[in-house]
């Protein structure tokens, strides 16, 4: 699946948490990790409305929004899917074009409560979906057109498939022939009208990257990345020529056409254009338009005077375009930019991300977070960690510290530049905040009034420290290129390297119990090291795993490692010389880091808060 990549921003946070309440009590299932809840979904990726509801994909699946007051959007309902990339609404019925997932169909006669009622595993990866009387079309990305046959929507087949030149990215339908916006390739024309055996009619390749695509007359437009949008007459499909070349504010990637007004989304920091198509051998932009701090608009719709934007970092926004040179927000359903730590105390899940803010989530019931307060958006994420009645976020440049005594409403209190470097993980114990800094190693914090917090203590480290773990007299450090360092901390003010060992791999995560230390060392998977003589540290074994350990918490006999885009990995402990694979989960994102609360895993997944058990 499509994943977006943070390793290089480092956001990966290790968090480590006892005494569990009652509620959460209860043994981890030793054979299967298994989807529990999620919240906090980010990554929209397209819509469609129909009369006061709008379907929109994510994603993680499918929401559905009440919009009957676009000032007030009301979620009704959420249903996980593990992908989503675009979607069909027809009759009573969702057609979700799911990534790696395939095709889901889904049953929303009430939308409070949508029903999946099957999934259909197709080639490739479903990237857009559009719909005929029988049939749904699919672009599967580097696997071409995929056809399913979906009379019977709880038993969709495979019924034909053609093998498109570029990546089948974006999709428009029109009586028995189909467009395609097929990347490097450009504009394709298929025949369709026998579903199983799709024909090539007819070809354009553009000097961009043909991503989406929108009917209007004889003309396609095309939404053509780098090089913006193209008008292409199809008045003769087995003859394509282009008509226009209209420049876009940003990477240009979808376009919706209504009348003589055609809408582009763009990325980049492009925001949407509104462009008068009404001389489609001369198109003119109307307006340009920004709406939010990132103005990716991933995906637009637009319908009579309003225009749905769907922006990647941001969530859904409701413009009126009644006056095009100058259209203003009517309403937006606000999503977090992403969500890359967290940690959990008491009935309460935190979590934050880049321009998330401070999020803050019940769980009373683990399998169903619920939002119940956040902060304003802030840049810069790298870490969290909650202690009593404090949370203590860092940023590029500092660590901001909020009081969460009414969890619902944290309250911001405190901005603590520190001394130097760029603050990464933080750990509290006690009245102390450890604090590990790019280009500068370990900063030790002395918090015992929050509000006025000072450094008493640096131990100075060239290069990039991630990992933190402290336990006992001891800091446990993971550093990206030289390994694992053990410090001692019993004086704060002045904390005394013991001892070192170079590993593989990029160290990022590290947790200790006992006489071992557990290292999430990105490529080089789980290393597991005998720290009985702190002074020199061995390895004892390692555990492979598919992408990149960043994170790694205990619990018990296992290891929960972080593993990127390849999610969550549970390693059997119980012999630390011979660690054993029991168990993966594939988030949807990018996993982070992870928090246990007994018997539930809370992983931020980049696009969420995902919930596993």
């Amino acid at each position: 699946m499509f994943k977006l990549k943070f390793r290089n921003r480092g956001l990966a946070l290790m968090i480590v948490l006892g005494a569990f309440p009652a509620f959460f009590g209860g043994a981890q299932d030793v054979q299967k990790l298994s989807y529990a809840g999620s919240a906090l979904w980010t990554k929209a990726q397209d819509i469609a409305v129909q009369g006061h509801l709008a379907y929109c994909v994510f994603q993680n699946g499918l929401i559905i929004l009440d919009i009957s007051d676009v000032k007030n959007p009301a979620r009704l309902s959420q249903l996980y899917l593990g992908g989503g990339f675009a979607l069909a609404v027809k009759d009573r019925l969702a057609f979700v074009a799911a990534g790696d997932k395939g095709l889901a169909v889904i049953d929303v006669t009430d939308p409070k409560s949508p029903l999946l009622k099957s999934t259909l595993k197709i080639e490739g990866e479903a990237r857009d979906i559009v719909l005929s009387e029988n049939h749904a079309f699919v672009a599967a990305g580097s696997a071409g057109l995929v056809v399913a046959d979906v009379r019977n929507p709880s038993a969709p087949k495979l019924v034909g498939k053609w093998n498109s030149a570029g990546e089948a990215l974006g999709l428009a339908l029109r009586g028995d022939v189909l467009y395609l916006a097929a990347g490097s390739a450009g504009l394709q024309i298929v025949n369709i009208k026998d579903p199983a055996k799709p024909a090539p009619v007819g070809a354009l390749d553009t000097d961009g990257t043909a991503e989406g695509i929108a009917l209007a007359g004889n003309v396609a437009w095309i939404a053509d990345g780098a090089s913006g949008i193209k008008g292409i007459d199809i008045g003769n499909p087995s003859a394509p020529r282009l008509v226009a070349t209209q420049p876009a504010s940003g990477y240009a990637h979808s376009v919706s056409v209504e009348g003589r007004t055609l809408c582009a989304g763009n990325l980049y920091d492009g925001g949407f254009q509104i462009i008068d198509v009404s001389n489609p051998g001369a198109p003119a932009v109307a307006s340009t338009n920004k709406y939010s701090m990132y103005n990716e608009a991933w995906k637009v719709l637009l319908k009579g005077n309003l225009v749905y934007v769907v922006d990647y970092f941001s969530g859904i926004f409701f413009m009126d375009i009644s006056n095009a040179q100058q259209p203003q927000t009517a309403g937006s359903y606000f999503t977090p930019s992403s969500i890359v730590a967290a940690a959990a105390q008491d009935h309460f899940a935190y979590a934050v991300g880049e321009l998330s803010g401070l999020q803050v989530l019940d769980i009373a019931d683990p399998a169903l977070p619920q939002s119940v307060g956040a902060t304003e958006i802030f840049r810069g994420v790298q870490g969290l960690a909650v202690s009593g009645d404090y949370a203590y976020v860092t940023d590029r440049w500092s660590i901001r510290i909020f009081d969460i005594k009414t969890p619902a409403k944290p309250r911001f209190v405190r901005l603590f530049n520190t001394p130097g470097g760029v603050p990464r993980t933080i750990v509290v114990k006690g009245n102390y905040a450890y604090l590990t800094a790019d280009l500068a190693g370990l900063h030790v914090i002395d918090i015992a009034n929050p509000q006025s917090p000072k450094v008493v203590g640096t131990y100075p480290m060239p290069g990039f420290t991630y990992g933190l773990a402290v336990e006992g007299d001891y800091v446990y450090l993971a550093h990206s290129d030289t390994g694992l360092h053990i410090l001692d901390v019993r004086n704060p003010a002045a904390p005394v390297h013991v001892g070192s060992l170079k590993l593989d791999g990029e160290p990022y995560g590290v947790a200790v119990r006992g006489n071992f230390a557990f290292v999430a060392s990105g490529p080089a998977g789980l290393i597991i090291i005998d720290i009985s003589h702190p002074e020199a540290p061995k390895i004892a074994a390692s555990c492979p795993v598919e992408d990149f350990a960043n994170a790694v918490v205990l619990d018990g006999d296992y290891a929960f490692v972080s593993d990127g885009n390849a999610g969550i990995k549970k390693i059997s402990i119980a012999r630390p010389a011979a660690p054993k694979f029991v168990a993966g989960f594939d988030t949807p994102g990018e996993s982070q880091s992870i928090v246990l609360r007994g018997p539930w895993i809370f992983v931020a997944d980049s696009n969420s808060l995902i919930v596993l058990k």
